[in-house]
């Protein structure tokens, strides 16, 4: 399966998220958009840790990778969430 959401965070920027799943293993995700994270490498490192993730940890993986990040223009809650949607 794969889906992709495409969404303008409130009071933040446009976040895009696509997914591919197979059941509820997640095989591949890409997040980009016109946010920020500090540092830099973080989103990739993030997208690396999702991949061959269940969707069930998707929270507890965004919540771990994310800990010493520094986000602007997006929140941790809204990349789960897109994530959810998209493979959902």
């Amino acid at each position: 399966m794969r889906g992709t959401v495409v969404r303008k965070i409130p009071g933040g920027k446009l976040l895009r998220v696509s997914v591919e799943c197979d059941g509820d293993v997640i095989r591949r995700v890409a997040i980009n958009g016109d946010f920020f994270a500090h540092p830099e490498e973080a989103v990739e490192s993030l997208e690396k840790a999702l991949a061959g993730a269940r969707l069930p940890d998707v929270r507890r993986i965004v919540e771990r990778e994310l800990a010493a990040v520094k986000l602007y223009g997006v929140d941790g809650n809204s990349i789960v969430k897109a994530v959810w949607e998209a493979a959902g």
